[in-house]
């Protein structure tokens, strides 16, 4: 951000060429130069994910497949949905800045589904998701979908705030029946395979904390989630954190962009800047 809030931030343009299932991809996005809080680099982050999962899109419906979710159908909304730290800042300020009515209906579906899940004993699991190896996973994730808890911004079957969802939820597309969806096995549900998944580096906007932050952390627990002092505290460059994040993205290093164009492309061995 600059220090004068009435003038635009200053960015550097930061180009990304994907090749996933021979298919091609670009995206050019404004990284801004200047000390950036993580929460604002995510309509970045998003319109990333959206890039991604537009060439997943085109990938399998070059196959002849479609995809299955459409407006109204939630099944999806009652799953365990893992988000970042930086967005349960985001879920907070959302909430928060609803109109004061609504604000206290969508508190309370917040503690309604904190207490059903207290009921199932499945509470203090998700609240220390550091603590679940990959095997706990799945079935802390099939207990969680028994219990039909619905997603605390989900209005007649739909995203209430769909524009801001989270990246996961973006990154979460089927091919397979949407009735399956109701009850999902995996040999019910086929997903749409993404070529990187962004909600998973979330992490890894600062690489010196990478170690220490929560792998995840449930959405429906986003309010009683602390805010930590590294979301907090003294930002880094917004170019710093986005190359850090497309470094872990791509299994490379990407040096960070400074006057001009970073390339990243994930089938190429090193980086490509100018």
């Amino acid at each position: 951000m600059c220090a004068d809030s009435a003038k635009p931030a200053e960015t550097v343009t930061a180009t990304i060429d994907l090749t996933f299932a021979g298919r091609k991809g670009r995206l050019e996005v404004p990284v801004p130069t200047g000390p950036t809080r993580p929460v604002e680099l995510l309509p970045l982050l998003r319109s990333l994910t959206d890039t991604f999962v537009r060439i997943a899109v085109e990938n399998v419906e070059s196959t002849g497949a479609s995809i299955s979710c459409r407006k109204g159908c939630g099944a999806c909304c009652r799953q365990l949905v893992p988000i970042s730290e930086v967005e349960a800042e985001s879920i907070r300020d959302i909430v928060q800045q609803l109109p004061e009515a609504r604000r206290a209906v969508v508190i309370e579906r917040f503690e309604q589904a904190r207490q059903r899940l207290g009921a199932a004993g499945l509470l203090e699991s998700l609240r220390a998701p550091a603590q679940c190896t990959r095997e706990d996973l799945l079935p802390l994730g099939v207990a969680y979908f028994e219990q039909r808890i619905p997603c605390p911004f989900l209005e007649e079957e739909s995203c209430s705030i769909h524009d801001d969802r989270p990246l996961s939820c973006r990154e979460y597309l089927v091919v397979s029946p949407a009735a399956n969806c109701a009850r999902p096995t995996p040999s019910t549900i086929d997903c749409v395979k993404m070529p990187v998944k962004v909600s998973n580096a979330m992490r890894h906007l600062d690489p010196d904390t990478a170690d220490t932050s929560p792998p995840w952390i449930p959405l429906v627990l986003a309010l009683e989630w602390p805010a930590t002092d590294r979301i907090g505290g003294a930002p880094r460059t917004g170019t710093a954190q986005v190359a850090a994040l497309l470094g872990h993205l791509f299994g490379q290093e990407i040096e960070e962009p400074k006057t001009a164009t970073a390339t990243a492309d994930p089938t190429s061995c090193a980086p490509v800047t100018p």
